[in-house]
């Protein structure tokens, strides 16, 4: 069976489908699933909440034991003649004795309380950073598994934001949502009862700056949150520049744009600058505000309670309805620790408002939907010789743009295909649909007479080598990098790779050999020794399919010669794929498909397609040309000199 491919149609228009965009979560809904985080550390929570339940009940004692020492210290001096003696037979008799008794179990409960904070903060440090290891994780494992087209759709710079800036944000508030609300609670109801048990009017005052707030921080929420969206999005440029700086730094240095760079990021800054001054500024008015009611509060308070202790009231509790000077301090104390509480609530508003605006964008990442969903438990790829058949596939990374349209064409196993064309055609396009990075909005497309969408993409891409344009490797040794996509290879499996790309003898000089540890991208190597390191790692888990995108641009004549020859090993067997613009790649091919704007224009073998008109005829044509003047152009050189030295 020889390999065929259809001549693509002419455009027909038809409406193509796109999903319906979800419904954006409210903010509610947001705080809900937020919440869903403290799941797997709920034991630690819990932990924590019970420290600050222990916390309050200590230091609501502590409160109302001083206000009993203050008042046994006033009847003292109303009730008993000066005592008379060494201090220590005073401190023995009434009424010090039972004073100086308080006032050690008062030493007590500080000693507890200050254990009680200390447990706290351990305790509050290690939920925190149990959380943000959970967040982590599911960040990076949906970023792993979302399809290319979301990456086609944010920037880097973005989505680190997001798995930095924007998860520390959701973090922050869950901490302070539960572990600071839990205090402010416990607090205010702790300390409200401690004044309510001593006169209920105070207790009333107490509450009164309660509605307020509430008021004022629903109605600043309608007004911060825009700001602060704003804000972020501005860092997420601030972040892409950075991060493409770094990336590109030998195309700046190489151009010596490094005065427009740095513009570029003072651009980016000042902006992002603006827009943190603008929630600032928001924030400025929020916290007078927000202390002016504590202070005005705590004033009506204090004089509430001076007019208890002077005046006699037949409705007020106590000893003939008077309040005592001690129950004055309780009041004092105990509403200090309301306000100083209630006013966290500033806090907990402010990082509310990030945390809604983070929550947003970090759930676009963890909710990203699969662009290459599959089926439920996907059987793997069947054993075959590497089959490959497009029928009729239409695809494009914008649904109403096609980038190819009705490509169609059936390669045996064992053949070798060339793809060319002109740039922008689509030949790369193909070679992703065969891997599933995408998958096509008409037609199917089958490996062995299977379906791609009924298998795993596991089984699917460990049966497809690939080798890249665009060669990136990682900052690991050079052994690792070729055995990246096989991990269970052997030193040996290594080298065998290494030596059919020809990569052996240059890697033998590194300094450590295949155990050299390589910069990042692999910034040591030249671009073509970084190339054959691909090709190795193409080739090293033995795939049924190998496809060689561009992969031999990058080297230059001589070597593209010798790989080609070790390449010829490896291609017995196996389907191959191979993206070229030079001839003398694809000379060989048992199928050659012509793309043009998307389209099969010409399909054949070298012979059939030079014997006819076409792009396939024309670029043989420039391209031999070109050769020919290179020819004719060292041999004349070659002369010049002879005749010099002659």
């Amino acid at each position: 069976m020889s390999a065929t491919a259809t001549i693509s149609p002419p455009p027909i228009d038809a409406p193509s489908e796109t999903p319906a965009p979800l419904a954006p979560l409210t903010n509610l809904q947001l705080v809900r699933r937020m919440i869903r985080f403290i799941g797997p550390v709920r034991q630690t929570a819990l932990l924590a909440c019970l420290l600050v339940a222990i916390w309050v009940l200590v230091d609501v004692s502590a409160i109302r034991l001083t206000g009993e020492v203050t008042s046994s210290v006033q009847a003292a001096v109303e009730k008993y003649s000066p005592i008379t003696g060494t201090l220590r037979d005073a401190l023995r008799q009434p009424p010090l004795d039972g004073i100086v008794h308080k006032i050690w179990l008062l030493a007590g409960l500080v000693f507890i309380g200050g254990l009680v904070r200390f447990g706290r903060e351990f305790i509050n440090a290690k939920f925190s950073m149990d959380m943000v290891w959970y967040m982590r994780s599911g960040i990076y494992d949906s970023l792993q598994r979302v399809g290319f087209s979301f990456y086609d759709k944010h920037s880097s710079g973005a989505l680190i934001n997001r798995a930095l800036s924007d998860l520390q944000n959701v973090r922050a508030f869950l901490q302070l949502g539960l572990i600071l609300s839990a205090e402010i609670v416990a607090f205010a109801i702790g300390n409200i009862l401690l004044i309510l048990s001593i006169n209920p009017w105070a207790a009333l005052v107490a509450l009164i700056p309660v509605p307020f707030w509430i008021w004022y921080i629903l109605r600043f929420s309608r007004v911060i949150q825009p700001a602060q969206d704003a804000q972020m999005k501005a860092g997420d440029n601030v972040v892409t520049v950075v991060t493409e700086n770094l990336a590109g730094v030998h195309v700046v240095k190489a151009f010596a744009t490094e005065g427009k760079e740095i513009s570029k990021y003072n651009l980016a800054a000042d902006i992002f600058f603006e827009k943190v001054m603008a929630s600032v500024r928001l924030w400025r008015n929020f916290v007078p505000v927000i202390r002016g009611i504590a202070s005005a509060s705590q004033l009506s308070l204090f004089a509430v309670g001076a007019a208890l202790v002077v005046i006699t009231r037949p409705w007020a509790p106590g000893t003939g309805g008077k309040v005592e000077v001690g129950g004055l301090l309780v009041f004092g104390m105990a509403m200090s620790q309301i306000l100083s509480r209630l006013q966290q609530i500033n806090q907990i508003s402010e990082q509310y408002q990030k945390a809604i605006v983070s929550a947003r964008r970090f759930y676009e990442v963890l909710d990203a939907p699969s662009t290459v969903p599959e089926v439920s438990n996907p059987p793997a790829l069947p054993r075959g010789g590497g089959a490959v058949e497009f029928n009729f596939v239409t695809f494009g990374y914008d649904p109403e743009k096609p980038v190819i349209h009705d490509i169609a064409f059936d390669v045996p196993a064992g053949s070798i295909v060339a793809v060319v064309g002109p740039t922008g055609a689509g030949k790369s396009t193909i070679v992703q649909l065969l891997a599933r990075f995408y998958d096509p909005q008409k037609g199917q497309i089958f490996i062995d007479g299977v379906d791609l969408r009924n298998v795993s993409l596991k089984s699917l891409r460990s049966e497809i080598g690939f080798v890249f344009q665009e060669t990136f490797l990682f900052s690991d040794t050079v052994a690792n990098n070729i055995r990246y996509g096989y991990p269970d290879a052997t030193d040996g499996d290594v080298e065998a790779a290494a030596r059919i790309a020809q990569a052996h003898e240059f890697i033998m000089e590194l300094p450590n050999g295949y155990d050299t540890l390589l910069g990042e991208r692999g910034a040591s190597l030249s671009g073509g020794q970084r190339q054959r390191l691909a090709i190795a790692r193409g080739i090293i888990s033995n795939p049924r399919i190998l496809v060689l995108d561009d992969a031999l641009a990058a080297v230059d004549p001589e070597t593209e010669h010798h790989i080609s020859r070790a390449l010829e090993l490896v291609m017995v067997d196996r389907t191959v794929f191979i993206i070229a613009h030079r001839l003398s790649t694809v000379k060989a091919a048992d199928l050659v498909i012509v793309l043009e704007k998307g389209r099969i224009t010409q399909a054949g073998k070298h012979k059939e397609l030079m014997a006819e008109p076409g792009h396939y005829r024309h670029i043989a044509e420039v391209q031999l040309a070109y050769q020919e003047k290179e020819i004719v152009a060292t041999a004349t050189k070659k002369a010049d000199i002879a005749a010099t030295r002659t």
